[in-house]
């Protein structure tokens, strides 16, 4: 299985790493959104202006996008952790 187990198994640890790396960018997203809800929305100014409409929902869409982003966190790692661990298998293997 030679030369075509050892691509195989190179592309999936590529494919891993990409993975692993779109789970520290979502992690990274969403502790700046947090930031950004924590110094725009949750203060009394920010409060006010999500009573009065002043913006334009625009803290309910921060608070729903951070919510998406940390619902992806978890997938991305597993698949990540697999995708690395078989395709180190592959290529160790061989």
């Amino acid at each position: 299985m030679g030369k075509a187990g050892t691509f195989g198994g190179t592309l999936t640890l590529v494919i891993g790493a990409a993975f692993l790396l779109g789970w520290i960018g979502a992690g990274m997203a969403v502790d700046y959104i947090d930031g950004e809800l924590e110094e725009n929305c949750d203060s009394t100014t920010g409060q006010i202006g999500q009573i009065t409409g002043w913006d334009d929902g625009q803290c309910q869409d921060g608070r729903d996008s951070r919510d998406t982003l940390a619902a992806l966190q978890m997938p991305l790692l597993i698949i990540g952790v697999a995708l690395v661990g078989g395709g180190g298998f592959l290529v160790f293997r061989s």
